[in-house]
């Protein structure tokens, strides 16, 4: 037996004492080597987040209570879930979301601090979201003033759009910044109000898929987005629901036991039947206050507080069953995206807040939209009920098209009978590097025939002035196209798109080359004008004075020499969208080409015609979200073309004169260029469609408005 030797004849009362400390030590070193778990963001938000004082309210102490927001127990779980890579939510703009967002960003900076980037639409709404929302929270919340210090300086790292800490940062950008939304990688992405980022971003893309990227080789990453919808089929947060497994929230009624998705379409109020009631201005005879939910299976009216305690107990129901969804059921199947369809504020169970408000807008809404203003009706639909707005327009279908263009009976690449005058529409494009060519032909009356439409590809850069495709555009856009007479036909008018930053000096050099070398042809580098103007679909350059007092800086077509061409794009596609339309032969018919690619149709109909989210009664051309648009863009430019001819203002005789001459011509009689100018590259074009190389023609008689664009240009 081993005897205890006691080497410093301690008091065994002081040893005992220096036992309990030697354990007390090693349990408190094992607990610090021993990551602590990471609380869920459900109990992180409701023991730590506290909203700012301008938020709470004044019975409260600041404390986030899920009570008044239970529908976000599901949406906390899914952000939660390593499962899921995405969390899209379709939601009312009054429902809470912000303040959920910005607690499960601050759980995340607290235990698992990374780089964030959250996008907003501008950069102004990022700056407004730091100031009233972002700052008050850090400055209300205990744990993260300690993480986060925004008293310092801007040297210390901490300015308006960037947050540091440590092992990451919380970066705010606006979608209209290539440089902020491309260059910076990051774990955790967020993309605020989807149907307001920018569409193409500099010709790079969208802006939200470009983001997204920005997640490629994260660990653990996690894409999140939130924001109300808009018009449907142009709406981005609900295309991404449409990739979803679409949850939905089921609320169980306490008279029948049933359970049903909320709807406006239950939502009930009484009107006075008093005949010395005096009729409301906005209202009528409408009584909102009256307003309460009907359970669609049983009838069970349910006044405002019986409708917040059926959402409540229906979530609380489901997480005590162990339900995972917490309450929400899935509707598609789980591809690792979670999608929260049409959360609108029906649900909303925060105090203050009941059905008789959201029947007020709504009656808001009709008058105006009796009043001719349909704006806010829209803005019901979207922010109130988190739909997308289904706006009913008569615009032709892409099957409507295609079958029209397949009983047309004449191919691609030859010019029927009744096309006199040629023109070209070209769309240049970054990525990938390409040039979209529309080439149509017009007759009397403004009937015209498709000739073609394609794409020629770049090797390189489309910027590489010395790259084949911009000799390949030569040769298709100058060479002959054959005639139903057997003659040929060559344009009279090309309109190429000059708008990008980045590729204008390429085209800028192709239309001044093109000018000179072909000054029989009207060559013009145009730009779209913007949604908030309507400007003719052809208008000459204005020529600009120069001010000696305050001389400005050239522009970049000045130093071409040039002056681009405005094209009234809005009143271009209403004369398009109204041809395509008409049926049959005869003046404004448009006719297409029956073996023309087939995505032709789909481009054609990538826009609609609808009320525009930020101008007020105004319905304006926008694209169809994740659609290619290059073909109508180019059906928009040859119009241009043809408006520049003054196609739409021809006398018969000078119809006469076209007809004439083509029939008087051939493939070889009619030169094309001014000298002989050898191409540098290889041609992907068969050399047999060059243009024939002969002395100039005599030039046929101009319109004032045309030949000013002409000198214009030259």
């Amino acid at each position: 037996m081993t005897t205890f030797k006691n080497p410093y004849d301690l008091p065994w009362d002081a040893l005992q004492i220096m036992r309990g400390n030697l354990r007390s030590l090693s349990a408190a070193i094992q607990s610090e080597l021993v990551p602590l778990p990471v609380p869920s963001t459900e109990e992180w938000t409701q023991e730590h987040f506290r909203l700012p004082a301008e938020a709470r309210g004044s019975e409260t102490d600041g404390r986030y209570d899920l009570y008044y927001t239970p529908y976000f127990y599901g949406v906390f779980a899914a952000l939660d879930d390593a499962t899921v890579s995405e969390v899209v939510m379709q939601k009312a703009a009054q429902i809470g979301w912000t303040y959920a967002l910005i607690a499960w960003l601050f759980k995340n900076i607290k235990w698992r601090p990374s780089p964030i980037v959250v996008m907003f639409p501008k950069e102004g709404a990022a700056k407004e979201f730091n100031d009233e929302k972002l700052e008050p929270c850090i400055r209300s919340t205990p744990q993260l003033a300690e993480i986060i210090d925004i008293t310092k300086s801007r040297s210390a790292g901490n300015r308006s759009l960037f947050k540091s800490f440590a092992n990451g940062f919380l970066k705010l950008v606006g979608s209209k910044s290539i440089s902020s939304v491309k260059s910076t990688p990051a774990r955790i992405v967020v993309v605020e109000e989807p149907d307001d980022a920018t569409d193409n971003l500099k010709e790079q893309g969208n802006s939200i898929k470009l983001l997204w990227e920005r997640t490629k080789r994260q660990k653990n990453s996690k894409r999140v987005m939130g924001g109300t919808p808009s018009v449907q089929g142009l709406s981005k947060v609900e295309d991404h629901i449409r990739l979803s497994d679409q949850r939905v929230l089921p609320i169980v009624c306490h008279g029948c036991g049933g359970s049903h998705v909320l709807a406006w379409e239950n939502v009930t109020w009484m009107n006075s039947e008093d005949p010395t009631y005096q009729p409301h201005e906005v209202y009528n005879m409408a009584l909102p206050d009256t307003a309460a939910y009907v359970c669609p299976d049983c009838g069970e009216l349910w006044d405002d507080y019986q409708r917040k305690e059926n959402i409540r107990n229906t979530v609380m129901s489901a997480i005590a069953a162990g339900d995972p969804l917490c309450g929400w059921v899935a509707t598609a199947p789980f591809h690792g995206i979670a999608g929260f369809k049409e959360l609108s504020e029906i649900y909303t169970c925060m105090p203050g807040v009941g059905l008789a408000d959201i029947v007020k807008d709504y009656l808001a809404a009709e008058y105006e939209a009796g009043r001719g203003d349909e704006s806010e009706r829209i803005v019901f639909v979207n922010s109130k009920l988190a739909r997308a707005y289904a706006y009913q327009d008569d615009h032709v279908t892409e099957d409507q098209l295609r079958e029209r263009a397949e009983a047309e009976g004449y191919q691609c690449g030859l010019c029927p009978a009744g096309g006199l005058l040629l023109t070209v529409g070209i769309d240049v494009q970054r990525n990938p590097a390409r040039v979209a060519v529309g080439r149509r032909a017009w007759g009397r009356g403004e009937e015209s025939w498709q000739i073609d439409w394609q794409e020629l590809y770049a090797a390189g850069a489309i910027t590489d002035t010395t790259d084949r495709v911009w000799t390949d555009l030569e040769t298709l856009v100058f060479g002959p196209v054959k005639h139903a007479s057997g003659n040929a036909i060559y344009a009279a008018a090309v309109s190429i798109d000059s708008s990008d930053g980045e590729t204008n000096d390429a085209v800028y050099q192709w239309v001044r080359k093109m000018s000179r070398k072909y000054p029989q042809v009207l060559v013009m580098a145009i730009k779209g004008s913007s949604s908030r103007q309507d400007p003719e679909i052809f208008s000459p350059p204005r020529v600009r004075g120069v001010d000696h007092q305050n001389a400005k800086h050239p522009s970049k077509a000045d130093k071409y020499g040039l002056k681009p061409f405005m094209v009234g794009t809005q009143k271009a596609k209403d004369w398009l969208a109204g041809k395509m339309k008409l049926t049959g032969d005869g003046p404004g018919r448009w006719h297409m080409c029956s073996d023309v690619r087939t995505d032709y149709f789909e481009q054609l109909t990538g826009e609609v015609k609808a009320p525009h989210r930020t101008l007020k009664n105004k319905k304006v051309w926008q694209p169809k979200s994740g659609r290619a648009i290059e073909a109508w863009d180019c059906e928009v430019y040859a119009l241009h073309a043809a408006r520049a001819k003054r196609v739409h203002l021809m006398q018969p005789r000078e119809w006469d004169n076209l007809e004439q001459k083509i029939l008087q011509s051939d493939l070889f009689s009619v030169p094309i260029p001014a000298a002989p100018d050898a191409p540098t590259g290889t041609s992907r074009i068969d050399a047999s469609s060059r243009p024939a190389e002969h002395t100039k023609p005599e030039a046929k008689p101009r319109s004032s408005m045309a030949d000013l664009a002409r000198r214009l240009n030259n």
